[in-house]
């Protein structure tokens, strides 16, 4: 298989897995997603927080890791030809502000922390910087 290949299948699968991640946290707690849908109630969520998110901690290095393959193959290729350098840029933008959120989700996963909603606030900031970032990616590299 070419490099074309491996590249599109890992980025478009880390796309994925990122709408999933943004997802998986209003779902595995009371929100107003898992109210809307039915999912369970507030009583039904026996499980400690932090043993629900192992789901989101995983995926969150999956993605971390699918989008360094994404780079790696297309630059160990040498088929940088025909895209787009705003793209790329934003592209790598998009990877440093993933291992951002790697770092600040470990710091998440400690129990009692007194600067937990700031260290969240971060996480969140960092998501929707990966968001734009990715978008703009996909937008200009397609």
């Amino acid at each position: 298989m070419s490099s074309v290949f491996y590249t599109s299948v890992s980025g478009w699968a880390a796309v994925i897995l990122v709408g999933v991640e943004i997802v998986l946290p209003y779902l595995l707690r009371r929100s107003w997603l898992s109210l809307r849908l039915g999912l369970r109630m507030a009583q039904d969520f026996v499980a400690p927080y932090f043993k629900r998110m192992w789901v989101h901690c995983w995926l969150g290095y999956l993605v971390a890791g699918l989008s360094f393959l994404h780079a790696w193959v297309p630059m160990q290729a040498g088929h940088l030809r025909g895209v787009s350098l705003a793209g790329l840029w934003l592209g790598t933008a998009a990877l440093f502000l993933l291992a951002l959120q790697v770092a600040v989700g470990l710091a998440l996963r400690e129990p009692g922390l007194p600067e937990r909603r700031q260290i969240r606030r971060w996480h969140y900031g960092l998501m929707i910087g990966v968001v734009v970032m990715v978008a703009g990616h996909v937008w200009l590299n397609k």
